[in-house]
């Protein structure tokens, strides 16, 4: 831990002395010099539409991907989504017998509470 604490200070120290030495050493007609010379060669403007020209096909390349999952809210509410399983081959019809007489007892249960429940009472 001793020697990353030291190499942060020495960091943040060169960093300090590095900008310093720039602001101080370098005037501000010397700067104005080096963009001039920027702006005035061909090869660093074409370097530049290159690269501006790719960074707008790597954006449409990346804005033609499809949503993420988490941002789709259709797939949010899992309420919807039904499992279809139908083209599974089951043998042992007696479970697909239980199930057919589980929902029938099922819609049997709501429907007489349902209708207990719509009846007034005296």
């Amino acid at each position: 831990m001793k020697k990353f604490a030291s190499f942060l200070l020495g960091a943040v120290a060169g960093c300090a002395a590095g900008f310093l030495a720039g602001s101080l050493l370098v005037s501000d007609e010397q700067v104005d010099d080096v963009k001039n010379k920027i702006k005035d060669n061909d090869k660093l403007q074409d370097l530049k539409k290159k690269y501006d020209n790719g960074t707008e096909i790597v954006k449409n390349q990346l804005a033609s991907f499809p949503k993420n999952v988490e941002d789709d809210p259709e797939l949010k509410d899992f309420d919807d989504i039904v499992i279809d399983d139908s083209n599974k081959d089951d043998d042992d019809s007696e479970n697909a017998e239980e199930s057919v007489n589980d929902l029938n007892n099922a819609e049997k249960d709501d429907t007489d509470a349902a209708s207990t429940s719509e009846k007034p009472q005296a």
